[in-house]
């Protein structure tokens, strides 16, 4: 049609109405940046130099489209970014296995991502540690990776380890590595992530067994479990530092929504944000809402929004990861949600899972990285607890 307006027009449109007008400044606009495998840095970089590089050229282009949060992910699978007593250091980094980190990478990041006036909030995974194979990367190492801990108790399902999260010796253990992490670092927050079981299949029959409270079904004891290391972790850090903003990233859907059909947070994988919040344990939540509306996407941040309340922080995840694995999505695709996410109450913004598919080098990374800089991005905006004057 020869008068169709291009959605980037409209879109830009609608971002400049709620942008200037309504008031989606503050706004939180973050990305995650992953470092398990390598994926978004170092990218089998060893190298410091080239290292601390990559970073800075990853920072100044978020600090140019106006990005004001990065999650990094300083623990992967049982292996850490910080010199730690606990977890051996990550080899996509050190390069070995038995090595050690060559610089102090986590104050490196705080004080990158400070300068350009972005909060830095290390992303952790308490419960994975991972293959058998990754963890063998690490036998040469004088910090012996937790796969083979035998003090805490471990579950293997399907190829992967976990700490049991019944078992209050891995919930010491957690608590003890985070503690040495939050003492180290003045990060802004610690953001959670796969804080929940794995899935069906996962063996913890004796433990279930053996419980204390007898009248609990299989997933209410998990989701007690699980509420107990949160509580556990969320006291452990206003007692060591206050101020720090405790956050995670559940799964998309908390509980059912009819018609839709999704894996759900509490019931698939016994992951109960929504007592968090009501335990006053959480100050944000970042659901991965990585589907369309096919799925329910603005019925489910409602249901999030009304989760949330006033009290903590709700952040859209997006997926444009979904750009390179699904034909149909497109960087119009993502700034759609975004636009939605904006007219939905209680949404606090929005974060980008992961920063390879926003800051990378094909095109259809390219073209929504200029959307959002140039477009609904092209404003600064504070966070909204409002660091930074």
């Amino acid at each position: 049609m020869r008068h169709k307006i291009a959605i980037t027009t409209v879109l830009f449109l609608i971002s400049h109405f709620f942008v200037s007008a309504n008031g989606f400044s503050p706004e939180v606009r973050a990305i995650w940046l992953t470092t398990n495998l390598g994926l978004d840095w170092p990218v089998k970089e060893t190298d410091p130099g080239k290292q601390k590089k990559a970073l800075c050229q990853m920072l100044d282009k978020l600090n140019d489209a106006n990005f004001n949060l990065v999650f990094f992910q300083v623990q992967a699978n049982g292996d850490v970014l910080w010199d730690s007593k606990y977890e051996p250091p990550m080899a996509d980094v050190t390069g070995n296995g038995a090595g050690k980190l060559k610089y102090d990478i986590c104050s490196f990041m705080i004080k990158e991502c400070h300068k350009r006036n972005m909060e830095c909030h290390a992303w952790i995974v308490p419960f994975r540690l991972g293959t058998a194979k990754q963890a063998a990367r690490y036998k040469g190492n004088s910090i012996k990776h937790p796969y083979a801990n035998t003090t805490c108790r471990t579950v293997d399902h399907n190829g992967i380890r976990y700490f049991d999260p019944s078992d209050t010796a891995s919930h010491a253990f957690l608590i003890k590595l985070y503690r040495e992490l939050v003492r180290k670092y003045a990060f802004d927050g610690i953001q959670l992530d796969y804080t929940r079981y794995p899935g069906k299949g996962f063996n913890d029959t004796k433990a279930y067994a053996t419980r204390k409270q007898t009248s609990m079904s299989l997933n209410q004891w998990r989701r007690n479990n699980i509420n107990t290391f949160v509580t556990s972790l969320y006291s452990m850090i206003a007692e060591e530092r206050p101020g720090m903003i405790v956050g995670s990233a559940p799964i998309g859907s908390y509980k059912p929504i009819e018609p839709w059909k999704n894996a759900t947070a509490y019931e698939t994988f016994q992951q109960d944000p929504g007592q968090w919040i009501a335990d006053g344990c959480h100050d944000m939540i970042v659901p991965q809402m990585y589907w369309g509306e096919r799925n329910g996407f603005s019925a489910h941040i409602k249901a999030w929004a009304e989760v949330a309340g006033r009290n903590c922080t709700l952040v859209v995840g997006l997926a444009p990861y979904k750009m390179e694995t699904e034909r149909s999505w497109t960087p119009d695709s993502i700034a759609s949600q975004i636009a939605k996410a904006r007219t939905i109450p209680g949404v606090s913004g929005v974060c980008f899972f992961r920063a390879e598919h926003v800051l990378g080098n094909s095109h259809k990374s390219q073209q929504l990285y200029k959307t959002l800089r140039y477009n609904l991005f092209r404003q600064p905006a504070k966070l909204p607890w409002d660091t930074f004057e």
